[in-house]
């Protein structure tokens, strides 16, 4: 069974969540109610997918995703009753993966859950370091570094980056590059594809308004490093 930890300081939505996510038996999950434990937690163990609240005791959710971002690759899901777009922003930014608003169906909980660990799991590392101009990517460690600077990529984000930059120059459909990263049919709905490029570019762009590394070709894909 893969580990999901919880990190939920409401104990009647925790106690719901794991009792749901149990019951499917696919899952061992671990409740945190506050940061400070969850960080405990994973000082000892690893797990498959974390589940966080942002409004936490101490340390908030989006602090807690910064600090351990550079440390761990296995999907952060963000569930939340704050809806706003800055906070949204902001907590895909600091490395998160997707972000849920409470009240939310549980089957579709399950559904990002499922997703995104099948996800963090197609990469087969290469021994070779990908470099293109000051952009350096590392398959065995997972780091990338831009000038020397270790940048904050979520796990879908590196994939992203991870599948452009092995196709540098080649024009890449928007369906094409949804089904290597998240290795299924986008169904017509690329948006998400969307949203990660532009996290994405945010990050390893000098000028997001005159990219080098990701143009966008003909409003149908996407060429790496085509300059």
């Amino acid at each position: 069974m893969d580990q999901v930890l919880l990190i939920e300081d409401d104990y009647e939505i925790s106690h719901l969540l794991e009792l749901y996510l149990t019951s499917t038996q696919k899952y061992q999950v671990t409740v945190a109610h506050s940061a400070e434990a969850a960080l405990s937690f994973l000082s000892k163990q690893s797990c498959d997918c974390i589940l966080l609240d942002i409004m936490l005791p101490r340390m908030d959710g989006i602090s807690f995703c910064r600090q351990i971002r550079r440390q761990i690759y296995c999907p952060i899901i963000f569930i939340s009753c704050l809806d706003d777009d800055e906070t949204i922003v902001k907590a895909m930014n600091m490395g998160g993966d997707a972000y849920l608003i409470k009240p939310f169906n549980k089957s579709v909980l399950l559904a990002y859950i499922e997703a995104n660990i099948r996800r963090s799991r197609l990469h087969h590392p290469q021994n070779q370091t990908l470099q293109i101009r000051d952009l350096q990517l590392d398959p065995v460690t997972r780091h990338v570094a831009k000038r020397g600077q270790e940048l904050l990529l979520s796990p879908t984000e590196y994939e992203l980056l991870y599948y452009m930059m092995r196709h540098r120059g080649k024009f890449l459909a928007f369906e094409d590059i949804y089904v290597a990263v998240w290795g299924e049919s986008s169904y017509g709905t690329v948006r998400t594809l969307f949203t990660h490029v532009l996290n994405l570019r945010k990050k390893i762009e000098d000028d997001v308004k005159n990219p080098y590394y990701i143009s966008t070709f003909q409003r149908s894909g996407y060429i790496f490093a085509a300059k």
